[in-house]
C-alpha cells in the first residue's frame, strides 16, 4: 500500500527546511538539493511541491511571517502591554533570529520581483492593520486616528529587527525595549 502523504505538511517541512537553509548560508546557497537534503527528502520530492526557487523562498517567508505574527496576537490575546506584543516578533532567541535573516533576505528579493513585492506589501500591510487595531483598541480611538503611529511603530520594529539580526550582541531584548518604549511614549504624547 503507498504511503500517504499530506501535502500541506511536506510542504510545511520543505519550506521550514528552505528557511533554517536561507537564514544559515544566504540566500546565495539555496538550491534545491540543498533544501532537499535539509528536509530529509529528494531533489524530486522538492520539485514536485515547489516550481523553482522563489516559489520555496515565498513559502518560507510565508511561514516565518505568519510565526512572526502568532508570537505578536499571542501576546495581544494575553492583554500584555503594546511593547511587549511588538517585543516578541523581534530577533531574542533562536527562532525568532531564524525569520528575521528570512525576513530581510525575502524583502531584498521583493525589491526586484512583482510577484514577491506583491506578497510582502500583503505580509507589511498586515503588521501594519494589526498594529493599528492595538493602538487604536488600547487607547479607545478609532482606527484612523492611529494610523500614521501605527506606521511609525511598525517602521520602528522593522529598524530594530534589522539591528538586532544582523548585530544581535549590540541589540538585546533589553536595549530593544528601551528603544521601543521611548517611541511609544513619544506616539503617546502627541
Amino acid at each position: 500500500m503507498p504511503k500517504i502523504v499530506d501535502r500541506v505538511e511536506r510542504r510545511t517541512s520543505i519550506a521550514a527546511a528552505a528557511a533554517e537553509v536561507i537564514a544559515e548560508e544566504g540566500i546565495e546557497a539555496v538550491t534545491m538539493h540543498g533544501i532537499a537534503a535539509r528536509a530529509g527528502v529528494t531533489t524530486g520530492a522538492v520539485t514536485h511541491y515547489f516550481a523553482d526557487k522563489d516559489e520555496v523562498v515565498l513559502e518560507a517567508l510565508l511561514l516565518v511571517d505568519a510565526s512572526m505574527q502568532a508570537r505578536f496576537e499571542s501576546a495581544l490575546a494575553q492583554d500584555s502591554p503594546l511593547v511587549d506584543a511588538l517585543l516578541a516578533a523581534l530577533p531574542h532567541d533562536a527562532v525568532s533570529r531564524r525569520d528575521w535573516s528570512v525576513w530581510r533576505v525575502f524583502s531584498d528579493r521583493a525589491s526586484r520581483s512583482a510577484s514577491l513585492r506583491s506578497q510582502y506589501r500583503a505580509s507589511t500591510s498586515a503588521w501594519l492593520g494589526a498594529a493599528a487595531e492595538a493602538l487604536a483598541s488600547r487607547r479607545g480611538c478609532p482606527l484612523e486616528d492611529v494610523v500614521l503611529d501605527a506606521e511609525v511603530a511598525v517602521s520602528t520594529v522593522d529598524a530594530i529587527g534589522d539591528a538586532a539580526s544582523v548585530d544581535p550582541e549590540a541589540w538585546p531584548v533589553a536595549r530593544q525595549r528601551r528603544v521601543l518604549e521611548h517611541v511609544l511614549s513619544v506616539l503617546d504624547t502627541r
